[in-house]
């Protein structure tokens, strides 16, 4: 076909494989500087990232390896992978379900990291090393990895997966032969896909096979061997889906299928609901500062010809669609397609500068993330500041101001880049890319490292905690929350034993425990003193804690309770 005779930007000659695999070891170890800072001072994030720790926390502790549950509720969501990856994180620690929450994010960190090789990797089949490293830079600097490396659940490690998967399927497709191994593991890649979040891996990389079978005459379904795909995928996944099967009597299928999938394809799922094209609106903002190198390419990249574009449009477009279609919308939901956009980006204006106007619009762009930062950020603080007693300084306090000085650093870096794209320098030229992935990695070291751990207002769960341990009497003190106050951080991080009561049933269940502290909010504090004055249990208030729930968007005021008698 005509789409298959052009020209195309080719891998570089196998002696060049060394100089790949170096400038790869090299890109990882830069990157992980934006990766690192955060991973043990950021306290759980809620909602999603606590209720996996939870669950794998569960596991540990009772020793059943095939449920997955939510203290005494079923959690029949998403498969087991992820919770195998942060159970064999934390049984490697030597620390077991006592293991800290970075633990549980080492999956996630990895993941991430295999994530920029494998985008090198993928980008080999078709461009030389240096535009597959630009393409592998661009997509790790892009704010979105960055938050999935540091928050222990799915997408970081599923995004691994099915990048592997596409970079076997690149090479199937280009070869004339039929490769036995390159079609195991993309089989293998996809079976381990599916065991870290069902559909996703399946549905991407089936629809760039369909969409590269009508484009293309390769023959390549034969090239994939299905009958051994199933074999693999069937040894894989099977013995854990009849397992969950048989544990739960069906009941998981029920809810995963009936409930979280359908429930996300059909309607706006926990409030998640929004319009078709809102993805396109938010990759300007998750996708930085590579959106801004996808934006310069956006009006020569329909139009180009060769293998890599119609690789990068079997793998994009049609799954592009299929999330814009879905009514449920988060951010991260289009992150395995952002390499593919990376490297068609890179692909593209390696061949063609773009003009002038969207020369100032990248530039503009690549500027956006600090600027809007340093504008945000005293607005932010100023509104927190005094949510907590604690709190009252946030604007003048040492990590928050050192933050600050990183970002206008990042700033400084993403202005040298804008300059250069305003004054015609190559879009993928170490001059403009280096310092607008430099800004990336300065600026996410800052908000991640410095600025929110030091935000103890949106903490509400680790501070009530800590207050638990400071004035229970006794070293295991069981936490009951009245009121409504119900994070999944604050069960993970106060224990799987942590009471979510009404006023009366809080009473009781201090009447009955060795060692109660009740967590009250203000509007249920009459209730349950109305309840305990009833069923004489005297109670003595010793702290409060103040804050706001970011899940909730509400101001929270806890009192903590204890008996008399204790």
């Amino acid at each position: 076909m005509a789409l298959m005779s052009t020209t195309t930007l080719r891998a570089a000659p196998p002696r060049d494989n060394a100089l790949a695999v170096g400038a790869g070891i090299l890109l990882l170890l830069a990157l992980l500087l934006s990766f690192l800072p955060g991973q043990a001072g950021v306290p759980p994030v809620d909602r999603d990232e606590p209720r996996y720790t939870q669950a794998t926390k569960q596991m540990l502790e009772t020793g059943d390896f095939v449920r997955i549950r939510f203290q005494d509720a079923p959690r029949h969501k998403k498969p087991i992978g992820i919770h195998w990856l942060q159970a064999l994180s934390a049984k490697a620690s030597g620390l077991g379900a006592e293991a800290p929450l970075w633990v549980y994010r080492l999956p996630s960190l990895f993941g991430a990291m295999a994530a920029l090789l494998l985008t090198l990797w993928v980008a080999r089949a078709f461009l030389p090393p240096p535009l597959a490293l630009t393409a592998a830079v661009l997509f790790g600097a892009t704010i979105i990895l960055g938050v999935e490396a540091r928050l222990a659940k799915t997408d970081a490690v599923l995004l691994a997966t099915i990048l592997a998967a596409q970079g076997a399927l690149a090479r199937l497709w280009l070869a004339e032969h039929r490769p036995l191994g390159l079609a195991f593991l993309f089989w293998v890649a996809l079976a381990l896909g599916i065991m870290v979040k069902g559909p996703i891996a399946p549905m991407v990389a089936g629809l760039t096979v369909i969409t590269l079978a009508i484009a293309d005459r390769r023959r390549l379904f034969a090239k994939l061997r299905i009958p051994l795909g199933i074999v693999v995928v069937a040894a894989l996944c099977l013995p854990w889906y009849v397992a969950i099967y048989l544990a739960t009597d069906g009941a998981f299928y029920a809810a995963a299928i009936g409930k979280d999938f359908l429930g996300k394809a059909a309607g706006g799922q926990e409030g998640h609901g929004a319009p078709p094209l809102v993805h396109l609106g938010l990759f300007f903002a998750v996708a930085w500062p590579m959106a801004a190198f996808a934006l310069a390419a956006a009006w020569r990249v329909v139009k180009m010809r060769g293998p890599v574009f119609v690789f990068a449009f079997a793998w994009v477009v049609p799954a592009w669609i299929v999330f814009e279609l879905t009514p449920t919308k988060l951010p991260h939901y289009t992150l395995p397609l952002l390499p593919g956009i990376a490297i068609a980006a890179v692909a593209t204006l390696a061949r063609a500068e773009p003009p002038r106007a969207l020369r100032i619009l990248a530039g503009l762009l690549i500027l956006a993330a600090p600027l809007a930062i340093l504008a945000a950020a005293p607005f932010l603080l100023a509104a927190l500041a005094g949510m907590a007693p604690e709190s009252a300084d946030l604007m003048t306090r040492t990590p928050i101001l050192l933050a600050g000085a990183l970002v206008a650093v990042a700033l400084a870096a993403a202005l040298v880049a804008a300059l250069r794209v305003w004054r015609g320098a190559p879009m993928v030229s170490g001059a403009v890319a280096g310092p607008a992935v430099a800004a990336a990695i300065i600026a996410q070291a800052a908000v991640w490292g410095l600025g929110l751990p030091s935000l103890e207002p949106v903490w509400i769960s680790t501070r009530l905690v800590a207050a638990v341990q400071r004035v229970a009497p006794c070293p295991t003190p069981r936490l009951i929350s009245v009121g409504g106050y119900n994070e999944p951080s604050m069960i993970f991080l106060a224990g799987t034993d942590t009471a979510l009561a009404s006023p009366e049933e809080a009473v009781t269940l201090a009447a009955a425990d060795a060692c109660p502290v009740i967590a009250v909010r203000e509007d249920a504090r009459a209730p349950l003193e109305t309840a305990a004055t009833a069923a004489d249990l005297p109670l003595r208030e010793v702290a409060t804690v103040e804050g706001f729930n970011i899940s909730k968007g509400d101001p929270i005021h806890l009192t903590l309770f204890v008996r008399e008698s204790q």
